[in-house]
């Protein structure tokens, strides 16, 4: 699990850091959190112990926001110096091939194109082998692969049984890739989002609904 991810799961209604701020006109406890992770309680309750137990019934919460926001930070990148890639944000200079390509860019559009040529041939390179796993495990074969670069979607089935992945998913981490390789396989049976869809879908990842729900926290891009 990465380490992001276990730092926003640690976090305890008992002893946790909070930031409360006494509002005696208040009716109500509200809790929010800022976009760097602090978790603040606005209430007319002076006794910190009552404030935990409320916060421990927002536990659950908290911590799922937590993650949406430690996902989107860690998504955060700067064009031309670093790259989303496997679920990190990395230097370019761990990537030598494509530190000299961009050597060449010229302005941002020239860089952006190298990183979409870097995330292709990537693709082209790892998707495969696990398509045609889960493929076997699920025993649903697509008539067809595509790769391809998409703004919307990070993958698509068509009735013809043509599965087409967005070549920008190699920003993923592995868990949100396979999730969205099985996801679209799972429509060879299911072209829709019905529930009969969703358990074909966790019948392979348990965990399919917390990939999911981080997935829609992440931009493409």
């Amino acid at each position: 699990m990465p380490e992001w991810l276990i730092l926003s799961t640690m976090f305890d209604a008992s002893n946790s850091p909070i930031t409360i701020h006494y509002r005696p006109r208040n009716r109500s406890t509200y809790i929010t959190i800022t976009h760097n992770g602090e978790v603040c309680v606005r209430t007319p309750i002076k006794n910190e112990k009552r404030i935990r137990i409320i916060l421990a019934e927002r536990e659950s919460w908290i911590r799922s926001k937590l993650i949406a926001i430690a996902s989107s930070n860690m998504y955060y990148h700067t064009l031309g110096e670093t790259i989303r890639f496997r679920g990190e944000c990395l230097p370019i200079t761990q990537f030598l091939h494509l530190d000299e390509m961009l050597k060449k860019a010229k302005n941002s559009v020239d860089i952006e194109k190298y990183y979409s040529l870097f995330y292709k041939n990537e693709a082209y390179l790892t998707l495969p082998s696990r398509v045609a796993y889960y493929a076997r495990k699920m025993d649903l074969h697509p008539k067809e692969i595509r790769f391809k670069k998409m703004r919307r979607r990070w993958g698509s089935c068509s009735s013809e049984g043509i599965v087409t992945l967005n070549t920008m998913m190699m920003q993923l981490s592995y868990a949100h890739i396979d999730y969205i390789i099985v996801h679209e396989l799972a429509h060879l049976r299911h072209m829709n989002h019905s529930k009969e869809f969703h358990a074909v879908v966790r019948s392979v990842l348990e965990n399919e609904r917390e990939l999911r729900r981080e997935l829609k926290q992440i931009r493409i891009g």
